[in-house]
């Protein structure tokens, strides 16, 4: 069970937002108080973390301090780069264009999501799915709240659209060559990243493995590329059917071309 709540002296606008960020994962809002987040926690039945609001952030905690709060990390960097003219693997491998329909079926702290966003622009459109509500709830937070330096990471960063729902069941509801890149990143959920805002996100995260038949209906919504984010010698490249296309020291991007 995850419990919501505020900072210790909320304003009214971050108590209005705990409200609302309780309504939507369907749980309860406890106000803080002055109660650690501990004994908070231990109140309710020994719940396993609390999302807390703050003046400005929002963060999950459990109860041995382990904290995950949304922050555009690497995006910025790979943002800025592109922006100077740079490469960027992800962007290569799919042959993502502006204007093009991205749908990234593992969001995750939605890095690729916000790259996406700066290179398919304002014709173009990208739409995260997380099917864990927790991360969802942060990460769409975060993209329309965190303040960051740059104009154009800022732009990308609100054109990103998050939906709480399992890939799995998205895919099937939607039209054949409805949308142009589809990504999936599963690496997040088993990385040997060693990023402290990682860390955390593996006790949220959704363990399940990409299937066959979730790439099956991939292939069938994509009308230019379906690319997948993996370890090189995972097998998972092999056993799903994807080419291999762009290689780097702990990973790799395969393809399927419709």
């Amino acid at each position: 069970m995850v419990v919501v709540t505020t900072s210790r002296r909320p304003r009214q606008t971050a108590r209005q937002w705990a409200e609302r960020m309780a309504r939507d994962l369907e749980t309860v809002f406890l106000p803080r108080e002055d109660r650690s987040l501990k004994r908070l926690m231990e109140e309710v039945g020994g719940a396993e973390g609390a999302v807390v609001v703050g003046n400005g952030e929002v963060w999950w905690e459990d109860r041995f301090g382990h904290r995950f709060q949304f922050h555009p990390n690497l995006a910025a960097l790979r943002v800025k780069s592109l922006a100077a003219g740079g490469e960027d693997a992800m962007v290569s491998a799919a042959k993502m264009m502006p204007g093009d329909q991205v749908l990234d079926c593992t969001m995750g702290l939605g890095s690729d999501a916000i790259v996406a966003a700066h290179v398919t622009g304002a014709e173009g459109g990208v739409l995260g799915l997380e099917s864990q509500p927790v991360i969802a709830a942060l990460v769409a937070y975060g993209l329309q709240h965190y303040q960051p330096s740059s104009h154009r990471l800022k732009e990308a960063m609100r054109s990103v659209q998050v939906v709480n729902v399992d890939y799995r069941e998205y895919l099937y509801q939607q039209h054949s060559r409805s949308v142009d890149v589809i990504l999936f990143d599963p690496m997040f959920r088993q990385t040997v990243n060693r990023s402290s805002g990682i860390q955390p996100l593996k006790k949220l995260a959704n363990p399940r493995p990409l299937d066959r038949e979730s790439v099956r209906q991939a292939v069938r919504v994509a009308r230019k590329r379906v690319v997948l984010k993996e370890r090189l010698m995972s097998g998972e490249f092999e056993r799903l059917g994807f080419q291999v296309v762009k290689e780097a020291s702990n990973h790799a991007f395969g393809i399927i071309e419709p």
